[in-house]
């Protein structure tokens, strides 16, 4: 696969869409260059007119309404709103917490998850204009994309690709906390993308399911970035698994395929301070514009290494390998 640069590939913004962007830059909504520690701010996916980029989404969503395939799919990523929720059962079925986790994350493979981690759910994850989420415990599963769909962004077959997976992460999620309900606990389903109070990406950081990569998505050390997530928040025992460092970070630091992959050139090549911690970051005044132009795009995780099938095992085997030569 040749990757183009960026610089070799002209783009400008189409000019509708920059007339309806606020004054507010993303970048300074979603605390680039804060340094100290705050809570996330909405920026984008909310329809209620809370964010000054409402009319920007608005554009993005009314602007396909005529491409009948793509309606079909966004109806069937929507289609997981409808699960009604189950009543808690009034009696806890009561187990030690070793015995849930298995027993939690054996079910979320059964209801279509391909992987589930556990982690403390931390109130720095709640945007800062919504009440904290009940539940002491975050269980994060990732859903893979079909690779070939996927590496054909921004083509609408990868717009496709996005709303299946979404549609089966929303319907996991539901059907994951409908299980946990009856069996006597509290359980609330996250969907993305249009979770509206939390972030789910720290929370698959934690519960050791991937490392964020410099596109700003996460990288996972089977599936790469070509995954997407939803969570379930809940009070039923569980015990936490560990964050895991497997060498994607200190690979990205040196790689630029996805920097170069950018055509708006969107992506840092060097970490930002964000909201007080230093990390990888997206441009979004770069990133969302083209985004829109084209419906979709997700280039920058299509092409990245470690999404590559049957290439991850094997990078974080090197990675592994060359920190233990380093030590």
């Amino acid at each position: 696969m040749t990757v183009k640069k960026a610089k070799d590939i002209p783009w400008e913004p189409d000019p509708e869409v920059m007339k309806l962007w606020p004054d507010i830059s993303g970048n300074t909504v979603n605390g680039l260059n804060e340094k100290q520690p705050i809570r996330p701010r909405p920026v984008f996916w909310r329809t209620d007119g809370s964010i000054p980029h409402t009319e920007v989404l608005a554009f993005f969503h009314n602007r396909n309404k005529s491409n009948e395939r793509l309606m079909t799919y966004r109806k069937l990523r929507e289609e997981p709103k409808a699960i009604p929720q189950s009543d808690i059962a009034p009696d806890k079925l009561e187990k030690p917490p070793e015995e849930w986790n298995d027993l939690v994350k054996s079910t979320a493979l059964e209801m279509g998850a391909d992987q589930a981690g556990i982690c403390a759910y931390r109130p720095e994850w709640t945007f800062e204009d919504r009440p904290q989420p009940k539940g002491k415990w975050a269980i994060v599963m990732a859903f893979t994309h079909d690779y070939d769909n996927l590496i054909t962004a921004p083509h609408e077959d990868a717009y496709i690709e996005v709303m299946v997976q979404y549609g089966q992460a929303g319907k996991s999620a539901k059907l994951l906390a409908n299980w946990i309900r009856n069996q006597g606990w509290h359980a609330e389903p996250k969907m993305g993308p249009s979770t509206e109070d939390v972030l789910m990406t720290p929370a698959a950081i934690a519960a050791g399911l991937g490392q964020l990569g410099k596109h700003g998505s996460l990288i996972n050390k089977k599936f790469g970035s070509n995954f997407r997530l939803s969570m379930v928040l809940t009070d039923i025992p569980l015990m936490p698994d560990r964050p895991e460092d497997f060498g994607s970070d200190e690979f990205c630091e040196s790689c630029q395929i996805c920097s170069n992959a950018c055509p708006p050139d969107a992506i840092f090549t060097e970490k930002q301070m964000v909201r007080g911690n230093k990390k990888w970051y997206v441009n979004f005044d770069k990133c969302v514009p083209y985004f829109i132009d084209n419906y979709i795009c997700g280039i920058c995780i299509a092409v990245c290494p470690w999404s590559r099938p049957g290439i991850a095992k094997n990078l974080a085997k090197k990675m592994a390998q060359r920190k233990t030569a380093e030590n």
